[in-house]
């Protein structure tokens, strides 16, 4: 859980950060725009831990779920230098962008083919508690050239709702460069 703390109006955000604070703005259909912040060490060490979209804060004395919407980071040094958190309505649908993670072994590989990734995430519509960390892709049945994973062939939640064309491949096995398709 990530504790964040209301921010004086009348410091500086560049303040904040000499003195090792994260400055940043929480928001949602039921939280006006706040300024906030919290300690750069902590947010550091929780973006490594957290993989998933939907997040847990501590704000004020209260839990909320909440999405980390934007970082901001210095274009010399990439440090995080402000941070976006927006708490959605539990019970209303937001559109998001899910992480596909690919799982198994292709056996295209072995002889020879190469797989051609053609996405990184999908869009999906849900409630806030439905999203998931990632949608796992399995590619374990990738044997032929031509062959292909489509977003239709993934099982979805009952309450997730996909925002892209079912037909789209996500995955396919195609020829390495140096081969050449004889017809």
């Amino acid at each position: 859980m990530l504790k964040v703390f209301l921010r004086d109006k009348n410091k500086k955000a560049e303040s904040y950060r000499k003195e090792g604070k994260l400055p940043g703005v929480i928001y949602g259909p039921n939280i006006n725009s706040t300024p906030i912040y919290t300690e750069i060490k902590e947010f550091i060490s929780f973006l490594k831990e957290h993989e998933g979209n939907l997040i847990d804060i501590n704000f004020e004395n209260k839990n909320y779920k909440a999405i980390l919407r934007e970082i901001q980071y210095h274009p010399l040094n990439n440090k995080p230098i402000h941070f976006d958190i927006y708490v959605p309505s539990l019970e209303e649908k937001i559109e998001i962008k899910v992480p596909l993670e690919f799982i198994g072994t292709s056996p295209a590989l072995s002889k020879g083919y190469l797989l051609s990734f053609n996405l990184k995430e999908l869009d999906i519509e849900t409630k806030p508690q439905y999203i998931p960390e990632k949608i796992e892709v399995d590619i374990s049945n990738l044997e032929e050239l031509g062959q292909s994973i489509y977003i239709k062939d993934i099982k979805f939640d009952e309450n997730i709702k996909v925002l892209m064309d079912p037909n789209f491949p996500i995955v396919t096995v195609i020829t390495s460069q140096s081969e050449e398709i004889v017809s």
